[in-house]
């Protein structure tokens, strides 16, 4: 049996190669070719790639439609075309020209034809250097290159680096681990892989709509996390040409990624527009003068106007304010081009009034609309400088109003603030926000919700438990601390009180209408762990009837489980077989479809070799091994059953169906004692399911029966 599974990479070129190594493909080409030659590589409109190929002139157009048709080369419009034939039965086309067309026409059919083999050989040859071979996808060389190279042109590009970090024991292990994941991200991400390294990973994606990039990038987390990483760190930037700094600027963003806790996110643009943070403190202009109006002043408002866009162009903010300012109030411009308003000795209150009224002043007199984020000090713990700040999270805060609207800062502006972090990646910093918030409004539901959410993306799942039970304790029916509660418990590996959690939020979603699917997933995943297979099949038929996951392998495999256990076997091998087509390298798909085909008759070698594979991927997963031991023990091969079943429990003492199988296995071999304890140990066992411990009772009373017919 071969445990190393080595990496499954095709010999054939592919149509991202044609795409990233385009001008080394058609250098190569020049190079053999007997004449100085022009030469373009162009994609078939059959050839699918998630890159942007070059168009194919319009006077080439049919002329590759019938050359990709036939797959043999050509000659057309006074140029050779030849075809490339890629993965999946996909052809590009070379085409060489800026020769003599008379010379061109002296080169026959047959070598031709010799040329095009040729060019294969060594168009693969090339790929090869440019390919990871322990992942089979593209390197570092392979990016790096394609930032450099002319195929780049005008195509607008987001690219993502990938951090993964999680625990193996081995090198062996730690190569399987790599590998999987290599098979993961194939199944998941829209774009095009590479492997970089020390556990990174790189996704190069046609785009650069920074609202996208952030969607895939938490779902690229959320995800991998779900997987059982330890720590999962993503760096994401949008680029159309290589300005010399974007390598540098994403591994700059990488490493604070790192810093904003196990799964944080960095967009590399902070390096980019670092004035442009909306919470950007003072410039060194504005601190100057700030610093003079605030000296020897303990208690002061400040105020940001911002001109809203539809009135740009009309009379200045500050013209308009100027004459309605009494001696205690101060105009200055900002960087930004907003107006700074500084009112000396003023509460909170008094800071609030006042600049609602400044707002509709400015508006009857310029007849202008203006937003307005104002604060005051002191406030909580905030430095005099940090005010500036808190004007701007009040200026966001007073978006989500309209134009025209003014707003004091106050816990919203936090939970806003928040927001805005957590969707950025910093969950750090998310948590700092909502945790003020929640100072200056303690036991506010939202910033609640909020924090456990955030404290969840740092680990800390006790407290945020804490958070979410202090949220239900005034509203039991809160559908986002349930479902968030019952994911916290599920981080901590309490499967019971997570399901609890599930079917309440379940409850409440089925009778408010809400929407969404995540209930689904995870109330399934759980029913199915605890052996509730008839209770997870309707919930997954919700799921896959929203259409929101038919393309997520997971719903497949659950729906194998569920199948499998209610004992619809046929309906489980169909899931099995369609979860293994979205993701080939899903271990847990792989091994339970291979034990069904051995249980099931439908095949003992082909059944063993997918368990075999599912191990070769993962030998750490005593799940696998389990039922690699089961499917032995049902063909009658003992030896190697009791092999799976002890190597499943050195990796996971606990694992009851394993004991079962190794009570079973002692009991057929005649060793009806060793039989007993292990049963015994499966009544004992705090994980048992009734399931288990009946099938245990059942055992012991079958041996003990066995014993007295033996006696008698």
């Amino acid at each position: 049996m071969t445990w190393l599974m080595q990496s499954e990479q095709s010999g054939n070129v592919t149509p991202d190669d044609c795409i990233l190594l385009a001008p080394l493909f058609e250098d190569e080409v020049a190079r053999l070719f007997p004449l100085p030659v022009t030469v373009h590589l162009y994609l078939a409109t059959c050839a699918s790639s998630p890159l942007v190929p070059p168009d194919i002139p319009e006077i080439l157009q049919g002329t590759v439609a019938g050359i990709t048709a036939e797959s043999h080369p050509g000659y057309c419009l006074g140029m050779i075309c030849i075809p490339l034939v890629l993965e999946g039965s996909a052809v590009a086309v070379f085409t060489i020209g800026d020769a003599d067309p008379a010379l061109l026409q002296k080169f026959s059919s047959s070598w031709l034809l010799d040329f095009q083999k040729m060019l294969q050989h060594h168009i693969q040859l090339i790929r090869q250097i440019y390919l990871d071979q322990e992942t089979g996808l593209h390197n570092s060389r392979a990016l790096e290159y394609f930032f450099q190279s002319s195929s780049l042109g005008q195509s607008r590009y987001s690219l993502y680096l990938v951090s993964t970090f999680f625990i193996r024991r081995s090198t062996v292990g730690s190569f399987r681990k790599i590998q999987y994941l290599a098979g993961f991200f194939s199944a998941i991400c829209p774009g095009v892989l590479f492997f970089l390294g020390q556990g990174v990973f790189a996704v190069l994606v046609a785009g650069n709509d920074r609202a996208q990039r952030l969607i895939l990038a938490h779902n690229l987390q959320r995800r991998l996390k779900r997987e059982g990483l330890q720590r999962v760190h993503v760096a994401f930037t949008g680029f159309q040409r290589n300005d010399g700094h974007l390598y540098r600027d994403i591994q700059r963003a990488l490493v604070v990624a790192e810093r904003r806790g196990p799964f944080g996110l960095c967009d590399a643009d902070v390096f980019k527009n670092a004035e442009q943070h909306p919470f950007v403190g003072p410039d060194d202009n504005e601190l100057k003068i700030l610093k003079k109006l605030w000296r020897g002043v303990d208690r002061f408002g400040l105020a940001l106007f911002q001109q809203d866009k539809e009135y740009k162009g009309l009379k200045s903010v500050e013209a308009l304010l100027a004459p309605l300012l009494s001696e205690q109030e101060q105009l200055f411009t900002s960087s930004r081009g907003q107006v700074f308003l500084f009112i000396a000795n003023a509460s909170a209150s008094i800071t609030e009034s006042r600049v609602k009224n400044l707002a509709e002043k400015v508006k009857e007199a310029g007849r202008i609309s203006v937003s307005i984020g104002a604060c005051s000090f002191p406030c909580l713990r905030y430095t005099k400088t940090t005010m500036v700040q808190n004007c701007r999270k009040a200026l966001m805060h007073a978006k989500f109003y309209g134009p025209g609207s003014v707003v004091h800062f106050d816990y919203l502006s936090l939970n806003v603030s928040g927001d805005w972090y957590f969707d950025e990646g910093d969950f750090r910093q998310a948590v700092i926000e909502y945790s003020h918030g929640l100072k200056l409004h303690p036991g506010e539901s939202n910033l609640l919700n909020s924090l456990g959410v955030a404290l969840i993306e740092m680990n800390r799942n006790h407290a945020a438990i804490a958070s979410f039970i202090e949220v239900l304790d005034k509203d039991s029916d809160n559908y986002m601390a349930l479902v968030n509660l019952g994911y916290a418990y599920q981080m901590l590996g309490r499967d019971a009180q997570a399901l609890e959690y599930f079917e309440k939020a379940f409850t409440v979603q089925y009778h408010s209408g809400i929407s969404g699917t995540d209930i689904y997933q995870q109330l399934s995943r759980l029913y199915c762990r605890a052996g509730q297979y008839d209770k997870a099949l309707p919930v997954l038929m919700l799921w896959k009837q929203a259409k929101e996951g038919e393309k997520d392998f997971l719903l497949y495999r659950l729906l194998g489980e569920a199948y499998s256990g209610t004992g619809q076997t046929t309906e489980a091998m169909k899931s099995f077989q369609q979860a293994l087509q979205l993701h080939p390298h899903d271990l847990t798909s792989m091994s339970m479809l291979g034990l069904l085909y051995v249980e099931q008759g439908e095949g003992e070698d082909a059944g063993l070799l997918l368990l075999e594979k599912a191990l070769s991927i993962d030998d750490t997963s005593a799940d696998c091994w389990y039922r690699l031991g089961r499917a032995f023990f049902h063909v009658g091969r003992m030896e190697e059953a009791h092999e799976g079943a002890r190597r499943c429990l050195r990796l996971k003492r606990g694992h009851v169906q394993a004991m079962l199988l190794l009570g079973n296995i002692l009991a057929a071999s005649g060793k009806p004692s060793r039989a007993a304890t292990v049963f015994h140990r499966v009544l004992g066992a705090k994980n048992s399911l009734s399931i288990d411990k009946k099938s245990a009772e059942k055992a012991i009373v079958n041996l003990e029966e066995l014993s007295v017919s033996q006696e008698a």
